[in-house]
């Protein structure tokens, strides 16, 4: 166990630099490119739709909503039969910014998988899915449950 948990925070750490190099050189936050690629994959959405599908609480997500308004890359559009609903999309621009983020990423990840037998590629992405998956559930298992996704030390 103290293995997988050992290779996991070297996992962790290495994506996290590669993430703040990725997202520096195609100058957004983490926040913006995560949001930005989520919006790209869901096309029009709403801020609880996007909320739930980053794990984010609303008024955090707001913030980098705003954001994105600002720099041209998101646009908010009222539901004219319900002013209260309010659609997200991107605009062209953010298209564009979302267009440079994967070219950037695809040819990082490339690159990284190149130094990875091939015939193990299927295993690795079936592996890191697994595990994203596992967390994923324990993580919204922990918030049923009333511990609000504390770990478990913190419940004590």
């Amino acid at each position: 166990m103290r293995g997988f948990r050992r290779a996991m925070r070297s996992l962790e750490r290495e994506t996290g630099m590669l993430l703040a190099g990725e997202t520096a050189c195609c100058s957004v936050t983490v926040a913006q490119c995560h949001l930005l690629l989520e919006m790209e994959a869901r096309g029009t959405s709403n801020l609880q739709e996007l909320a739930d599908a980053l794990a984010l609480d609303k008024s955090t997500l707001s913030r980098t909503v705003d954001s994105l308004v600002r720099e041209g890359w998101a646009e908010r559009r009222e539901d004219p039969s319900n002013r209260r609903k309010v659609s997200l999309s991107l605009t062209a621009s953010g298209q564009e910014k979302c267009n440079h983020i994967n070219a950037k990423c695809d040819d990082e990840y490339r690159s990284l998988l190149a130094r990875i037998p091939a015939d193990k590629h299927a295993l690795i992405l079936e592996a890191v899915g697994s595990i994203a998956h596992a967390m994923e559930e324990a993580r919204k298992e922990k918030a049923e449950s009333g511990n609000g996704g504390s770990p478990l030390c913190c419940a004590r």
